[in-house]
């Protein structure tokens, strides 16, 4: 009488785990499955059952193990045949990515170099002819003829062409941790910040213009006189007025800033640093602005950078690069 009862009871048992095994099995998890056999089967049949249950699992994900791995085979292969194309065209694509993160800082600069030279043509129209001030610089500095103030000019440009070029160069030659969308959305801030300081200073208090156009005796000084001269005027080299402080040294000093953060090579950045100062000592002896002008420039940007690298460090999606411990702060999914 004992072993038919024996029996029910197996049999009983064995519906339970189909049954239950049939309802984790809808989940799609095999762990599931597994606590579901454990549960309701001595030790030994239940290992027997998983294996049986969880070998066609186990054959699914090996299978779906190798084709990844097939696929990031071909993957590497491609990139080793195509060469620098291939990473060339790879960089590119992060760069619209950045691009498409940052545009609306690249636009407001834009903008703000429209409004940055509005209120110029307000502070050529504020100032006022007259004697120019003492300066311990125009004292040192023999003051450049007219026909030789281009050279501060000259070296302008040379610092600002090279820094462009140094910015582009990540699309064509492929640099770990360098993006040149990162690199220009970063001058780009740290000039809006820049400019809008100045714009406060050179409109509070207009000081008399040291250049010669500005003096009293000169035949070309020929302030805005309508709001359309204001407003349509675009002229960056021959205002009066807009003095401190210095804007043709805070793009030298950005471009110092870019080669000094993103350079690797030491001798590089001293040189930039150098130009950086002959390039002020050449503005004064042009006398196209005062010693003042330039010295605050000199520590007024590179604070406003600092500032600007310290809540707005540069940030990547965490897939542009695999490898730790770099300087570019992560954890940016996009």
């Amino acid at each position: 009488p004992a072993r038919p009862l024996h029996s029910r009871v197996m049999k009983k048992r064995e519906s339970v785990i189909v049954n239950a095994a049939a309802a984790a099995a809808t989940s799609s998890s095999h762990s599931d499955i597994e606590l579901a056999i454990v549960g309701h089967m001595p030790r030994a049949q239940s290992v027997d059952a998983i294996n049986t249950l969880g070998g066609g699992h186990h054959q699914h994900h090996n299978n779906q193990y190798h084709h990844h791995r097939h696929q990031q085979q071909q993957l590497g292969s491609a990139l080793d045949d195509t060469g620098k194309r291939k990473s060339a065209l790879t960089q590119w694509q992060k760069e619209k990515i950045l691009l498409q993160m940052n545009y609306k800082m690249l636009l407001l600069c834009l903008v703000w170099q429209y409004v940055h030279s509005v209120a110029t043509n307000v502070a050529y129209y504020l100032h006022v002819q007259r004697q120019t001030l003492s300066d311990l610089g125009f004292g040192l500095l023999p003051a450049l003829p007219k026909n030789v103030q281009v050279i501060s000019e000259i070296m302008f440009f040379i610092c600002l062409f090279s820094t462009i070029a140094f910015i582009l160069s990540p699309i064509f030659y492929p640099r770990r941790n360098l993006y040149f969308a990162l690199i220009l959305t970063r001058f780009a801030g740290t000039l809006v910040l820049a400019q809008t300081l100045r714009i406060v200073c050179f409109l509070v208090t207009t000081l008399p213009g040291p250049n010669y156009h500005c003096r009293p005796e000169s035949v070309n000084y020929a302030p805005p006189k309508s709001l359309w001269d204001i407003f349509g005027r675009q002229d960056a080299f021959f205002g009066c007025g807009d003095l401190v402080f210095s804007s043709h040294t805070i793009f030298v000093v950005l471009c110092a800033l870019i080669w000094h953060k993103y350079c690797p090579y030491k001798w590089v950045r001293r040189i930039v640093w150098f130009l950086v100062f002959i390039f002020g000592l050449l503005v004064v002896a042009a006398r196209k602005h005062y010693s003042l002008d330039i010295m605050v420039a000199w520590y007024t940007v590179p604070l406003l950078w600092v500032a600007y690298d310290h809540y707005f460090p540069d940030r990547v999606p965490v897939d542009f690069d695999p490898y730790p411990g770099n300087r570019i702060k992560r954890g940016l999914r996009i």
